[in-house]
């Protein structure tokens, strides 16, 4: 069973929080009516200049976001997707990951750790990367750097997976539809990869603002918070003491921590530390293992373009777009690889960075079958789903310097990216169901909803 959560000051927010309540309080003092001299705000939410959102739950090669614990999966379950089959075939990526599941620096780590067993079966292998996202491209790199010949197929038509740089027209910085963090900056050299590419990362420190449900600002945000988390924490090891594994929801009712704890702080956190953190719901979610899976350590927001750091371990390898794998066949000499409009490559080995999803809705055939093991283990896993939307104006009309706004009762959860990049851009998180319930509406209902979220903000001195 689990071991508890550990809070961080920059994922695990709330008690890392409360050694800086009043310096945040005093941040929401200064920008909640007085203004201090500065000009006076609009009445209304002005029109945004751009509007950006994604769906990635309709994304036919990710089919969500990232991987999550359920209710009666273990870690193991990832460490047996890494097993080898056969000496051949090895799946990797973030959901393999024990140390850092959904994360960037998981799915490279990942990645890594599959081309070292590449290496340890045949240095003289041809190997084929399937998906040129995170793991592919680090398994790519890797291999190529200990001299094997590497072809990387990707179904899309770009690099990246999700990680998702993109440049819409008037936006002043590169929009991230897929990854926006480095998290836990010591736990890896991505940060410091980013930096010798020229790409600018900020730290982010959550500092955070809420709204309550009438509509007025929690001067107390932060301590409801950690009441809310404190009985997420709670229902955590009140679930260890039990025989089977059961959902941090139900833990939360009949451990009796729901009913202790801050009505505000507790939906406050099941929002941030669960369906924005994990993309789920605390209905589906392990209270054994499912919070137990966060990184710790500080946090930077990518703001200079993701991308380029898979662009960077791809350079100079033989990528091959918009090739999606139909099949893979292990029965000969040697693996062969179809698209699906018959083109073929052969391999050695092969070593797949498909999303999880992708692999659980059978996007690839196997022959023969992967082992019932890590078919099992493909099953049980799940993903999370979390989206994004992005939204610029030519000028701030807010004053609220905090990183991020919560509501307690709305979908969204803001982070005002003024701070880290001087532009007047705002970016929300809306993950779990509400994701799924919104993932099929239009663009024009998402982007009212979303200014009707900020109009309520607004109004409350935001």
């Amino acid at each position: 069973m689990s071991g508890g959560i550990e809070p961080t000051l920059s994922r695990r927010r709330a008690l890392g929080l409360l050694g800086g309540v009043a310096a945040l309080g005093a941040l929401g003092a200064c920008s909640s009516g007085d203004d201090g001299g500065r000009r006076a705000a609009p009445r209304r939410v002005p029109d945004p200049a751009g509007f950006v959102r994604t769906r990635w739950a309709a994304d036919p090669w990710a089919l969500g976001a990232y991987s999550y614990l359920p209710v009666g999966a273990t870690p193991s379950r990832r460490e047996t997707l890494a097993e080898p089959i056969d000496g051949w075939l090895h799946l990797t990526g973030e959901a393999v990951s024990t140390g850092a599941p959904a994360t960037v620096h998981g799915a490279r780590a990942a990645g890594v750790a599959a081309a070292d067993a590449v290496l340890a079966h045949d240095d003289g292998a041809a190997v084929v990367v399937v998906g040129a996202g995170a793991a592919g491209a680090a398994t790519a790199r890797a291999l190529a750097e200990a001299g094997l010949e590497v072809v990387v197929v990707e179904a899309r038509d770009r690099t990246g997976g999700r990680i998702a740089t993109t440049a819409p027209a008037g936006w002043p910085i590169p929009v991230e539809l897929g990854a926006s963090f480095v998290h836990d900056v010591d736990a890896s050299g991505s940060a410091e990869r980013l930096g010798e590419l020229e790409v600018a990362a900020e730290p982010f420190t959550y500092a955070t603002s809420y709204l309550g449900r009438s509509d007025q600002r929690l001067a107390d945000g932060d301590e409801a918070y950690a009441s809310g988390y404190a009985a997420i924490e709670a229902a955590v090891a009140w679930a260890d003491e039990g025989e089977t594994d059961t959902s941090l929801a139900i833990a939360l009712q009949r451990s009796g921590a729901a009913a202790e704890a801050d009505a505000d702080g507790l939906a406050l956190a099941r929002r941030s530390e669960v369906e924005v953190e994990l993309g789920v719901d605390a209905g589906d979610l392990s209270a054994w293992w499912g919070l137990d899976e966060g990184t710790t350590g500080d946090d930077l927001v990518v703001v200079g373009g993701y991308g380029a750091l898979v662009d960077a371990d791809l350079d100079g390898i033989d990528v091959r777009l918009d090739w999606p794998v139909a099949s893979i066949d292990l029965t000969g000499d040697r693996i062969v690889l179809t698209a699906d409009d018959g083109r073929r490559v052969e391999a050695d080995q092969v070593v797949v960075t498909v999303p999880l999803a992708v692999l659980a809705a059978d996007r690839i055939r196997f022959t023969p079958p992967l082992p019932d093991a890590h078919r099992e283990a493909i099953a049980t896993i799940g993903t999370g789903l979390l989206d994004k939307v992005w939204l610029r104006w030519d000028e701030s009309w807010w004053t609220d310097e905090a990183e991020v706004w919560s509501t307690v009762d709305g979908p969204f959860e803001w982070c005002n990216l003024l701070p880290a990049t001087g532009e007047a851009v705002l970016l929300a998180f809306i993950g779990g169901s509400a994701a799924r319930e919104w993932s099929d509406r239009r663009d024009d209902d998402l982007q009212t909803a979303a200014l009707a979220d900020l109009a309520r903000l607004h109004r409350a001195g935001w």
